[in-house]
């Protein structure tokens, strides 16, 4: 049963790895820490070590190799969405991630080394295909179980040296210490059907772009993440014969662990991020070429309504800007973020894009509680429903960009009261005018954001 596991294993894998190398060879040797627009990230530290593996030894602890765990503290050999799911602790620096990340384990001379954390990097590889947000509970790997040579998805990093696909033999050691990064890059073209591969049936769900397009049977494009995962090698960084562990094999009845080169590096992700913060970084980073790091909201609520109110009371509905000049009054309105216990969260903010449209200066506005009987159809609300009581302020210049603005107590007292919608007004008591994104833009909309 083993070795046709291993059969089927190598033979999916050098299919992908096949597939890969012409489209990430040229990638990887550009160096992995290139700047990409529409990209955001995740940084999870390393969580425990298990010699389980849910997605090609599903129900078997103690039956693959030792595996390094990121992310959800209870990933096992029975990690799936609902077990993600049940457990909503991560190591992760974004709360609304609890996927399951995982990676042989490292060895060499001295002794097995822990590794430091793991960092993902989510990419749009391509402008040319728009990107579907990952599935919940997408299954998938990555890299070469049996390898033996430099493999298109795996790369190497040594600090002070940099990225290359040749397993190092030693990394110099810097101010004290000396560093590793495995790197992974993982396939982004899904097939629409199979949340799982399935190896007993030679299924591969998953397969790397081609110039950035998808291939047959594999339509619909993902993120692709690429992983890398650090180990501090203290003041020794000396990696002459380390070894990353191999599924254990049956030894006189014992299961016996064994052991491979670098070049066998791989990695596993199983995706539990929350669906609303994902389809976020999605729609305000992936989609539109923003470098969004990691800022991912843990709770996101659009604007249901916005418009805004010129110096002589006269509402302006439907325009994708919203005008805060002299007079001027801009209303907000928004579902209040409900079941926010379900997640961790610590600050509360008013997200809006906008600038000053008149000069350089930078100008304060202030956020101001307003009333929710009013809409931006048939019923617009009047300067009275903008209230005095301030919550809060934006202070912006001429640079059209996305920006975060406390409004914590505010958004706590409407949790707390169990308040259906939560709506904010904003003055401007300036000499400049100030426009913002309205949510007929679709691009920068006001949205409340919690983190």
């Amino acid at each position: 049963m083993t070795s046709v596991f291993h059969g089927k294993w190598r033979r999916t894998m050098k299919n992908m790895i096949t597939v890969a190398r012409f489209v990430l060879l040229s990638l990887l040797m550009a160096g992995a820490n290139a700047a990409w627009a529409g990209q955001f990230s995740v940084q999870c530290a390393y969580s425990h070590t298990l010699p389980d593996d849910s997605i090609v030894r599903y129900g078997l602890p103690g039956f693959a190799m030792q595996h390094d765990f990121f992310g959800n503290t209870k990933t096992d050999a029975y990690t799936e969405l609902a077990a993600l799911q049940a457990n909503k602790v991560t190591t992760c620096n974004s709360a609304a991630d609890i996927s399951a990340y995982w990676a042989p384990q490292l060895k060499r001379a001295t002794g097995i080394v822990v590794p430091d954390f793991q960092k993902t990097y989510y990419k749009n590889g391509s402008a040319s295909q728009p990107l579907t947000a990952i599935p919940q509970g997408l299954e998938m790997l990555a890299g070469n179980h049996h390898g033996t040579g430099p493999s298109a998805p795996i790369s190497y990093f040594c600090a002070n040296v940099g990225y290359t696909q040749n397993a190092p033999t030693s990394c110099p050691v810097v101010n004290g210490n000396a560093q590793l990064d495995i790197v992974v890059w993982f396939p982004d073209c899904w097939d629409g059907v199979n949340i799982k591969p399935d190896f007993s049936a030679g299924v591969q769900n998953m397969a790397y772009n081609n110039a950035g397009v998808c291939p047959p049977g594999y339509p619909v494009k993902i993120q692709q993440l690429n992983m890398n995962i650090q180990y501090t090698l203290g003041n020794n960084g000396d990696l002459t014969g380390a070894q990353l562990s191999m599924d254990p094999i049956m030894v006189n009845g014992v299961l016996t662990p064994q052991w491979g080169s670098l070049y066998t590096a791989h990695a596993d992700f199983i995706n539990g991020w929350k669906p609303d913060s994902l389809q976020y970084a999605t729609d305000n980073c992936s989609n539109t070429d923003n470098a969004c790091g990691y800022n991912i909201p843990t709770y996101y609520s659009k604007a249901i309504a916005d418009t805004w109110l010129d110096s002589a009371g006269t509402p302006h509905n439907g325009d994708q800007a919203l005008r805060a000049g002299p007079g001027d009054i801009i209303f907000l309105k928004f579902p209040t973020p409900a079941n926010t216990t379900d997640y961790p969260w610590t600050s509360a903010n008013l997200q809006t894009q906008g600038h000053n449209t008149t000069n350089s200066t930078a100008e304060y506005l202030n956020l101001y509680a307003a009333t929710t009987s009013w809409d931006d159809a048939n019923n617009p609300p009047n300067a009275s429903a903008c209230t005095s009581t301030s919550i809060g302020g934006i202070y912006l210049d001429n640079v059209d960009q996305l920006r975060l603005n406390g409004v914590d107590s505010y958004v706590k007292q409407q949790i707390a009261a169990s308040a259906p919608e939560t709506a904010i007004c904003i003055k401007n008591n300036t000499g400049t005018v100030v426009e913002f994104n309205s949510r007929e833009k679709n691009i920068g909309v006001p949205a409340l954001y919690l983190k």
